[in-house]
């Protein structure tokens, strides 16, 4: 947790399901569009959301806003920012509160991203997954890599300071040399941010259904470590299992939800976190677009609520927590929780035998080769 963050503090997530096209490996609540978006029932709807909710936020303040998807850069500038402003009007925000924008780059259009900008967007999220037109293809994008690249630069003449793009590896019928090219064609882009997935065969997806032939593990292991050495090298900072950023530019949204603090979720499908009366709760929306509008225009039960089970509890924490490469200390457990830190170190003891967690100075982390395995870790945890 870094000396800006406050146990006070919460974060808020804003979820819009729409996309153009639903990508054949994307798990995410997503709908195809079919028409035009009705931006003012949904940003209206989105509001009510808001105020039927944060009550139990008063007064704590909100630290950073994340637009996610879905593809929040089908909604116009002018619509966002009327959703900020009211915000802002309604809770305390930090003065460099940071509000990050999900954006495709086949949605965008230059006189956009200025509307972005004035909206009260500070940070941007391009989804551009590859740099190779063959891979876009064949993991269903709409979009092109010359079609990224011209979005980036639109992004940096607008006035953008602070971007993210999502890159994948481990994609359809790409080699090792692809990967190293793509993430060479990455770093040429000199984003603040990168964050960088393997593609996964998700259950309810098209790949999983119909998987397409992918690298096997050594393959796999072999494009992650030199991608890693490739982004150190050019001075990206690896601070989370997938995120890279250059010095100053970590993603404070994304920090919130690895050191396990309390977020609202509004819109379709999102989900919230919060510890209220000693418990901590788990809430979800209702998740189809237009039943969650339906149901709020109604004030409907449209939020679905469950505590989370102490042993449950232990094992979230750490799933989180240990993504990050510094880890957390002890105290933050107890103060997340409200838990003896003795029932995490049950769960920790048998990692730090085998030499995959190290506890120093009531700080856990992963050990470098932990770090390697940080999901067959999460894996045995859970089971």
């Amino acid at each position: 947790m870094s000396s800006s963050d406050h146990l006070d503090d919460f974060s808020l997530y804003v979820h819009f399901p729409w996309c153009i096209r639903k990508c054949p490996y994307c798990d995410f609540n997503s709908h195809e569009l079919k028409g035009e978006i009705d931006e003012d029932r949904y940003i209206n709807t989105l509001l009510r959301d808001f105020d039927s909710s944060i009550g139990v936020f008063n007064p704590r303040s909100i630290k950073s806003i994340f637009l996610g998807g879905g593809t929040p850069s089908l909604f116009s500038g002018n619509s966002l920012g009327d959703l900020i402003t009211y915000v802002r009007e309604r809770i305390n925000c930090h003065k460099d509160m940071e509000v990050t924008l999900e954006a495709n780059p086949g949605t965008l259009e230059h006189d956009q991203f200025e509307r972005y900008l004035d909206a009260g967007i500070t940070r941007l999220s391009l989804g551009v997954q590859s740099l190779d037109d063959h891979s876009l293809t064949r993991i269903g994008r709409i979009h092109q890599a010359e079609t990224a690249l011209v979005a980036l630069e639109n992004a940096r003449r607008s006035g953008f300071r602070n971007i993210n793009i999502d890159m994948m590896f481990g994609l359809p019928d790409q080699t090792l040399k692809m990967a190293i090219q793509d993430c060479e064609g990455a770093i040429a882009c000199d984003t603040e941010h990168i964050s960088y997935y393997q593609l996964t065969l998700e259950p309810n997806t098209l790949f999983y259904l119909n998987p397409p032939l992918l690298a096997d593990h050594d393959q796999i292991y072999r494009m992650q470590t030199q991608i890693h050495s490739l982004l150190h090298d050019h001075g990206y900072i690896q601070y989370e299992v997938s995120a890279h950023a250059k010095r100053g530019m970590q993603c404070k949204h994304n920090l919130h939800y690895w050191n396990f603090g309390d977020y609202l979720g509004i819109g379709a499908g999102a989900h919230s976190k919060i510890m209220t009366d000693g418990i901590v709760h788990r809430i979800w929306n209702e998740k189809h677009p237009k039943h969650y509008q339906d149901k709020v225009a109604k004030n409907a039960s449209w939020k679905n609520r469950e505590p989370i089970h102490r042993d449950n509890l232990v094992i979230e924490f750490m799933m989180n927590t240990l993504r990050i490469k510094e880890g957390f200390r002890l105290d933050l457990f107890e103060q997340r929780t409200l838990l003896n830190q003795q029932e995490l170190l049950n769960h920790a003891q048998i990692f730090c035998e085998e030499g995959l967690l190290i506890l120093e100075n009531n700080h856990l982390r992963c050990t470098e080769q932990g770090y390697l395995f940080i999901d067959e870790i999460i894996e045995r945890m859970i089971l």
